[in-house]
């Protein structure tokens, strides 16, 4: 039996595309049979510059031990570029110290396919909160591909939907974006929701829905995944109805 796919929410917005409320199933499927399907990864990730950051918001560490920490933990054909991520970000996150709370990864059940659960994968560190403003804080570190502005929007707020809650219902999110620029091989700048297009929960509901639709037409061409590796994820399951069982 063919699995669905476990894309993380940004390749999610990428298979949405520019105009996501355009969008349609056919586009979702081409994304993902004629890009992510023959994509291959970096053999690495950001772990350890994004434990860093968690420590220079919270003012206990400096830019020097965070660049250490980087360049001494995790896989070795990573350690550059996360050292090189976090002597971007670091002045940012030491000039705006903030009580932070840990949030970790998280894979939301988005839909069911064939009985099958879909999973998204959102990676959202931590909520930091300063002032009396609270913020879900999402990392753009990958320096392969350069979103799309409106894609960080559709990227961001999916993800504010599902983990701003409880006591954070009201956060806003926060993209910390470290990842090629036009010029310079990688760029910073930080982008809030409040400066930007945040969907409502309805809306985030209805491209999640063509997201699923075009998931299943790839799975009925027989498109190959790997499927959800979900070793390291907190699992959030809104308990949806079924949809194309």
């Amino acid at each position: 039996m063919a699995k669905p796919p476990f894309l993380d929410v940004l390749d999610v917005a990428r298979a949405l595309g520019p105009e996501p409320l355009s969008a349609s199933p056919r586009q979702v499927a081409n994304f993902l049979v004629e890009d992510y399907a023959k994509k291959r990864g970096g053999g690495f990730n950001y772990n350890p510059s994004i434990d860093a950051l968690y420590d220079l918001f919270q003012g206990v560490a400096t830019v020097d031990s965070a660049v250490l920490h980087c360049l001494t933990n995790g896989i070795p054909k990573g350690r550059r570029q996360n050292a090189e991520v976090i002597k971007l970000v670091a002045p940012y996150a030491l000039q705006n110290q903030s009580r932070c709370y840990r949030i970790g990864n998280t894979a939301v059940v988005v839909g069911r396919i064939q009985g099958q659960s879909v999973y998204i994968g959102i990676k959202s560190p931590m909520v930091r909160v300063a002032h009396g403003k609270a913020f879900v804080v999402m990392p753009g570190f990958r320096k392969g591909y350069r979103p799309s502005e409106p894609e960080i929007d559709t990227a961001c707020s999916i993800a504010l939907s599902n983990l701003a809650r409880d006591d954070f219902a009201d956060a806003d999110f926060e993209y910390l974006y470290a990842g090629p620029g036009h010029v310079l091989e990688r760029e910073f700048r930080f982008i809030h929701g409040r400066t930007r297009k945040v969907y409502e929960r309805n809306t985030v509901d209805q491209l999640l829905h063509t997201y699923i639709e075009g998931v299943a037409l790839a799975m009925d061409e027989d498109a190959m995944f790997k499927g959800a590796r979900l070793s390291g994820y907190k699992i959030i399951d809104p308990s949806q109805p079924g949809l194309f069982d």
